[in-house]
């Protein structure tokens, strides 16, 4: 049982240094305190005042007097002079955000891939992983949890000086970004996040995202993903991002045309579709040839071949960049057979049936 989100992504930026006692988390959460509190950790901390909680009493803040283990009091400290009420030591005990712990509820639901060195030094900021929806794009993510809009565009400031690639920004809510740090992201084709709009927190402490991934970062996407091209040249393959060479299956169709598939995605491919096109007669390259021949010879290219040439390996070189640049996936995608006299694809590859 799930609930959309406000009291507890408000708190997160309301709350000095996101550490308070317990009662002054239980009134900042409201009914998401159950659910929040798997993101609290005592710091090791006492605190010296505590929030009032006296019927229908000031509201204001009251001293922690502590007489000694057993006699600790809450004492009103403004004019209207509310009764002193009597308090256990866990009440003084301070609370604060487990950042740790935080974040990597945020990694999952948005499906990151998570970065053992997280820090930076910005205040409140920190890099909690990469966002990579395809091989070869790699996006920075960063969650900032500030109080005031300057500290957030001190965050920002801070972020578009030391990255010079599109990132995407999270915060607890929108509350804090002003017109000029949304301006600023925009212009660098990077992406704010507010997570109150898109995240819940659920009874268990987890979080799940509100919409689709793709939804959330459609026009991030639009931005920096490239669009399929027409025939004249390479299109975009959307290679999974943690693909292999050994998870790319390619099967000649015919002549011009395989059909490719790296795990779950695939498609069919004329061969200029492949970056193979010769730029001056838009005919089939000899890079496009020699991987038909691979395909003929089930994989591997040898001296025992009828098409082994000398000049196969300066072609082989340069179809492993062909095949680097289509999918995206590094290292060489071919290897020395066992005796060194040929050549083996790491792809599985076949000719038409």
């Amino acid at each position: 049982m799930t609930s959309r989100p406000t009291d507890f992504w408000q708190a997160l930026e309301t709350v000095p240094g996101t550490a308070a006692v317990v009662a002054e988390w239980m009134a900042r959460f409201g009914s998401e305190y159950e659910s929040a509190r798997a993101f609290l950790r005592p710091n090791g901390k006492l605190a010296s005042s505590h929030p009032c909680t006296v019927p229908r009493g000031c509201g204001c803040e009251h001293d922690v007097v502590v007489h000694d283990p057993e006699d600790i009091v809450a004492v009103c400290r403004c004019e209207r002079g509310c009764e002193a009420f009597p308090l256990k030591r866990s009440d003084i005990v301070v609370y604060e955000l487990d950042r740790a712990a935080f974040d990597a509820a945020v990694v999952k639901a948005f499906n990151l891939i998570k970065e053992t060195d997280c820090g930076t030094d910005l205040h409140g900021t920190t890099r909690i992983g990469v966002y990579s929806p395809y091989a070869g794009f790699r996006f920075p993510v960063y969650l900032t949890i500030q109080l005031e809009p300057s500290d957030f565009d001190s965050a920002v400031d801070g972020l578009l000086g030391r990255i010079d690639t599109p990132l995407i920004l999270l915060a607890p809510t929108r509350d804090l970004c002003t017109t000029q740090a949304e301006r600023l992201l925009a212009n660098r084709k990077s992406a704010f996040i507010p997570l109150s709009e898109n995240v819940a927190i659920a009874e268990n402490g987890k979080l799940r995202l509100l919409r689709p991934l793709d939804d959330i970062l459609s026009q991030f996407r639009t931005a920096n993903l490239p669009s399929p091209q027409d025939d004249s040249s390479m299109v975009f393959f959307p290679t999974p991002p943690d693909a292999t060479w050994g998870d790319v299956s390619i099967q000649f169709t015919d002549g011009h045309t395989v059909s490719v598939k790296v795990k779950s995605v695939g498609g069919v491919f004329h061969y200029a579709q492949m970056g193979m096109a010769n730029k001056k007669n838009s005919k089939p390259t000899v890079q496009w040839e020699l991987l038909e021949t691979f395909a003929n010879e089930h994989g591997v290219l040898d001296w025992s071949s009828n098409k082994a040439d000398r000049k196969n390996q300066k072609r082989r070189e340069i179809l492993a960049t062909n095949l680097r640049d289509f999918f995206r996936i590094e290292g060489d995608p071919f290897r020395l057979t066992d005796d060194g006299k040929g050549w083996q694809a790491l792809f599985l590859i076949s000719p038409d049936e």
